[in-house]
This record gives C-alpha cells, structure tokens and sequence, in this order.
C-alpha cells in the first residue's frame, strides 16, 4: 500500500512517505518492528508504518480495563478509571506521546500510572512502557467515591488562585484542570470524596460539577506542550481560541487550539505539535472520520482511497473516483463540502445505454446508465404494481453515466410527474438533475406495501451504501457500483446477507434483490408473443405493400390499418407484457420498420391509461 495519508504528522508537518503500511491484527504484526501509528491526526515518521488505529476494543477486568491501543479515550467515559486523556486522542497514542490526563496532580505522567502490552525488539513484554510498540494498555479503576466542583472567572483569575495553591503546599486534588474559552475560564477540580475536609478551606466559592472530560473540537490548529506552573499568565498564549491545561505543582500541559496559526515558539512545544504556517490538507482536521465509512477504502483495501488520502495526498485525481455517496460529507466535523470536490477531479466510466424505451406515464420507471442490465427487473417491478393498481410507464434517459453522476439536468417529455428508480443510487443522482416539472423520485422499494416489505425486512439485509432509509441491515459495500463506475480492482467484499436492496448489488453477491422477492408475477410466454406479432405482420404483408399505392393521396389508410392490427394485438395485454415484446422486438431488430414501431408505442402507451 502507498501509504500516503501516514505522512501527514499533523496538520502543518508532512513527513516522507512510508515504505510499507502493515495494517496491525494481532501482536505477530508487530514482531518485525516499525514505527506505531495510534491517530490520524498526530505521528511519527518512519518507513514502516504500523496502523494501530482500528485496534479498538475496551475488556472490563473487574477492577482495572484493558485497552486495545488505538482505542479512543471517548469510548472510556463509562468507565470509572484513575486517568483520562483528550476524548478525541486514543489510549496508545496517549502513553507513547505522554500527553496529560486528569489525575496528573496525584498520579503524575501516564507513563507512572497504567501498564501496557507492548512489543520492542522483536519481543512481548508487560509492565511499565519502556519503548516500543503498544498493543494495550490496562488501567486501573478508582474504586473511591469522587466530588466535581468548579469555578468559573476569568482566566487571570483562576489562574491566579491556582498558583497560589500551589504556594502553599500540594493542593490534594486527584486533578486540577482549567479550560479557557473566549474571554472566560472554568477551574474544575475532582477528588476522593474522603478528603473534602482537608480541602474546606479550597472549596468556599466553588460549586458541584458532574464528571468532565475534554475534547480538541474542531480546530485547524493544535498545540501541544508544556510550561512551568508558576510561569502561566495570560500573556504567554496569545490569540488562542481555547486552552485546556492540566496542571501540577511543577509543570502545567496545555493544549491551545485555534483556527489560525498561531506563535508558541517562547513556549515547550512537543514535535507533533501544528507549526505556526498554514495548514497543508485545505481544512481537513486529520480526523479520520471519513476513512471510517468510506466505500471507497472498503473496495480498494487501502486508507488512501479515502477524502483523507484525497486531502493529504495532493494526487488528488488517483483517489476521487468513488461514487460520491456522501458519508464522508455527513460525518465531516469541519464541513468541507467532501463530495463536490471529489466530483471535480473525478473521472467517470463512459458507460451509456443500448436502448431507447420511450413509453412515459405520469408516474414512470426510469432505467439509467446505472441500470442498463435491470430492465428485466424494471418490467417485473411495472407487473407488479399494475397488480396493485398503480400504473408505472417506462423510460430510458439519453444521459451517460458521467453526466448522470455530475448531475446534469435531465430532459424528460411532458406529463411525466414523478420518476421511479431501481436502485437508491439513481435517486441520490436525479433529485439534483430532474427537471422542476417532476415532483419527487421514488426508490421502488420505499413504495411496496408494507406487508411485502416486512416480508424483505424479516431476512438478513444488505442495505446499500447510498440508500438512506431508516432500515436496519449490513451496510458494507457489495463494490457493484463502484466497479461499473471506477473500473478499479476490488477486493472480495465482506457483505453476506440473505436479500439486498440494491438490484446491482445482487447480481453481484448472488442473492436475491427487493425485485426478486415481489413473488410470481404473472407473464405470458413472450417469445410465443413475439412471433406471434412478426408472424401477423408477415401475413399482412402483402396488404401493407399493396396500400403504399395510396401514398401521396390518402396516407392514413394504410395507417388505420396498421393501427387495427397492432391495436387488436395490444388489447387485453398487462403493461408489462407489452413492454418486454416491444425490448424483445427492438434488442433482436426484429422490427425495421420506424412507422410500425412508432404505432407499436402508441398502442402500448394506451395499455397505461386503459
């Protein structure tokens, strides 16, 4: 793998790019050595990269918690345990970097309070971390009852009241944390609830808090370091935004975050700290929510193929080629408006229809680049709902799938009100291209009835990855779409479910699609159909040539009569049946005729209205 997003050492810093990422499973992948990547958004250099970041997983082990490295400190806040880190920072990351957590005042670094399982030198050792790479981290739980009080001044304030704790001794708080936001700070302090006689004197103006924890937010700019206590004042972090400090009688750790660069340098600042130029990734945080959800990644196996790769990578054209889903947009932090940038550097298949069906109704099945091999499906789909009453026409739209996909606006004829699509991709792609005459586009399946679809939702579900419903199911990728769009290689995909909501993605799984389980839909033999009509055609032909004697001087009576032949052949057959001649007639070039296929489409038209 490329490896390119691990260059990125923080939002100012790029690194050279790896050699070689191994995706870490299990301890054995990290026998050999390399250097730990436990975040996105914070790292170090290195030529082998070991990702640690999906090793997430927290075991409760009665009295302390053992956690998998990569581990957010936000899926611990459940957990009654002796230290806590940055919500958005993980476990791993945590120790390895030595940044601070509350209980710092009583219990000093992390490094002092928790053990971890690690591997350094080709060999697995437990206890104290000493080097190396992580695999978890145990930590203790506080069995003691703890007391929240805060104050909140101004910073000058508490900072003030802080230092002069610290004058007379060392305040027997468990921690000591002040949060500057804007031109106001909040002092909280937590500890063992035993001791709030010896801290009545500390306590006087302060009031009852709950359990807190920090996150970094959403800012462009992070800063992370050290300065001695007695030495905070206001002055020494200018222009920052928000400042969490975690503090001790000899050192205070801060995190000063902003959206502009800012000028630390008088300050101790750690190397994975943002520099004071401006950002590299256009206003991407290193989050790593996006590589989370994203299709993209899951077909290729690979984190580059993901916004963030897009970001970070500036070989923007090598990973924007994804169907522009929009999962990323909807857990962007920052809202980056991901999708419209993917779509101007992407490059689409040229994939285009091989057939024109213009058989409009009000309401109308459209059949698209992306279903071009779902006509079947689209004709049992028309069967079915003129078994429930509601007449469904049927088009084809004369768009390629790039066009479609970048949404140009759609041509459609008069009358056509509402649009139905096959697959939940199509309908993401035309609400933004249909015409204002058109009212709303309808995925089929939202409009079954309902027992047919509690019939579907009883089995085990692949909802597909553009459908929005409120449907509960496997969300995993079946690569279908992406492969028709993108021509990329996939790797073997990860859904197996019983039915799919996506006719594409069955074809491709080799189950069942929504279509599919509408049941026995009745059809008469087309093929008997077909020659049954070519058949009538040919005994009349003698008739037709002799008519073309009146060309010129009455031309609808050799028209009327095609009208009556076509016309007595049509009547009586279900919508459906109608159609599937007709595709079956134009794919075979059965009929060469334009004016017998013309009167044939009119007649048919007549089976949605009757």
């Amino acid at each position: 793998m490329p490896g390119v997003i691990y260059s990125a050492l923080s939002r100012t810093k790029r690194g050279g790019q790896p050699k070689k990422v191994i995706r870490v499973t299990g301890v054995q992948d990290l026998l050999s050595g390399g250097t730990p990547r436990y975040e996105y958004f914070r790292g170090e250099q290195g030529d082998i990269i070991l990702d640690l970041i999906d090793q997430r997983g927290v075991e409760d082990l009665g009295d302390r918690v053992r956690v998998l490295s990569g581990t957010p400190w936000s899926d611990l806040l459940k957990y009654n345990i002796e230290v806590f880190g940055l919500e958005d920072a993980s476990v791993g990351g945590s120790v390895h970097f030595e940044d601070a957590g509350f209980g710092f005042n009583e219990f000093g670094p992390i490094r002092r309070r928790v053990e971890v399982e690690a591997v350094m030198d080709g060999k697995e050792y437990r206890g104290p971390f000493r080097g190396g790479v992580i695999s978890a981290v145990i930590i203790r739980k506080d069995p003691r009852p703890l007391s929240y009080m805060k104050m909140e001044r101004s910073f000058d304030f508490v900072i003030n009241r802080v230092k002069y704790w610290f004058s007379t001794g060392i305040p027997p708080f468990r921690d000591i944390t002040v949060a500057k936001k804007g031109n106001s700070a909040t002092l909280q302090v937590a500890f063992p609830l035993a001791r709030q006689e010896l801290l009545r004197d500390r306590l006087e103006d302060m009031s009852p808090s709950k359990p807190y924890s920090f996150s970094m937010g959403n800012y462009r700019f992070r800063y992370f370091g050290s300065v001695k206590t007695m030495d905070l004042d206001y002055s020494i972090f200018p222009d920052v935004e928000e400042l969490i400090l975690f503090i001790r009688k000899d050192v205070t750790k801060f995190v000063a975050l902003s959206n502009k660069p800012l000028d630390l340098s008088s300050l101790t600042l750690d190397p994975f700290s943002d520099g004071n130029s401006q950002d590299l990734f256009s206003g991407c945080i290193l989050c790593g929510k996006c590589v989370n959800v994203c299709p993209h990644v899951a077909q290729r196996g690979d984190k580059d193929y993901s916004p963030l790769g897009f970001f970070v990578s500036g070989m923007e054209e090598e990973y924007a080629n994804c169907h522009l889903c929009g999962k990323c947009d909807e857990v962007c932090p920052v809202s980056l408006n991901i999708v419209p940038k993917l779509r101007e550097k992407a490059t689409f298949r040229n994939v285009s229809l091989d057939l024109s069906l213009s058989l409009p109704s009000r309401k109308s099945i459209v059949i698209t680049p992306i279903s071009r091999d779902l006509t079947e499906s689209a004709i049992k789909a028309i069967s079915f709902f003129h078994g429930q009453g509601v007449k469904l026409g049927i088009l084809t739209l004369n768009v390629s799938l790039d066009e479609l996909v970048r949404g140009k606006e759609l041509n459609l004829p008069e009358g056509v009100e509402e649009l139905y699509v096959l697959t939940p991709e199509e309908r993401l792609y035309l609400l933004s291209s249909k015409p204002k005459n058109v009212t709303d586009v309808y995925f089929l399946f939202d409009v079954l009835p309902n027992e047919i679809k509690s019939r579907i939702l009883s089995k085990k579900v692949h909802k597909p990855c553009m459908y929005k419903g409120n449907v509960s199911g496997d969300e995993r990728c079946s690569f279908a779409f992406l492969e028709m769009l993108n021509g990329e290689p996939s790797i073997k995909s990860m859904v197996s479910s019983q039915v799919t909501l996506c006719p594409l993605a069955s074809k491709k799984l080799g189950i069942p699609s929504y279509v599919d389980e509408l049941g026995d839909v009745k059809e008469e033999d087309t093929d008997k159909l077909v020659e049954e009509i070519l058949g009538l055609l040919a005994k009349n032909k003698t008739i037709l040539e002799d008519l073309t004697w009146y060309e010129g001087l009455d031309d609808s009576i050799r028209l009327d009569f095609i009208k009556g032949l076509l016309r007595n052949f049509v009547t009586g057959k279900d919508p459906a049946t109608a159609i599937k001649i007709y595709v079956k007639l134009v794919r075979e070039n059965a009929l060469s005729d334009d004016e017998i296929k013309s009167i044939l489409i009119e007649e048919i038209k007549k089976t949605f209205s009757s």
